[in-house]
């Protein structure tokens, strides 16, 4: 039984142990924070395409001149893309390269440019 010393001691743990929460997933998405621009396909006249991850879980999907708004994460190593259409895209993260399965399409390798 926790007496009322021992609660008290409880509950201002709880901030700092959110605190930490807070930073070790900040300090996990900051990393991937940047741009990135899809390697060149098959066709010459293929549209460029760059990916844009902000620090705050926004990000950017450029076509040419079209922009698209999405919000992202990471679990574990994957980058998981929230559509506006409430779908998720996958990738995965290998050092400065995302992978990404389009469906209908082949893979996309997007590397990092800033």
């Amino acid at each position: 039984m926790l007496t009322k010393s021992g609660f008290d001691i409880h509950w201002r743990l709880l901030p700092l142990c959110l605190l930490l929460i807070l930073i070790v997933s900040c300090g996990s998405k900051e990393q991937f924070t940047g741009t990135y621009k899809a390697t060149a396909g098959d066709s010459p006249k293929q549209a460029e395409m760059v990916i844009e991850l902000k620090a705050n879980g926004a990000g950017i999907w450029r076509v040419s001149d079209e922009e698209i708004p999405f919000a992202w994460y990471i679990k574990g190593s994957e980058l998981r893309v929230n559509t506006k259409g409430g779908g998720v895209i996958v990738g995965a993260i290998e050092k400065d390269t995302i992978h990404i399965s389009l469906p209908g399409a082949k893979m996309m390798f997007f590397k990092r440019i800033q």
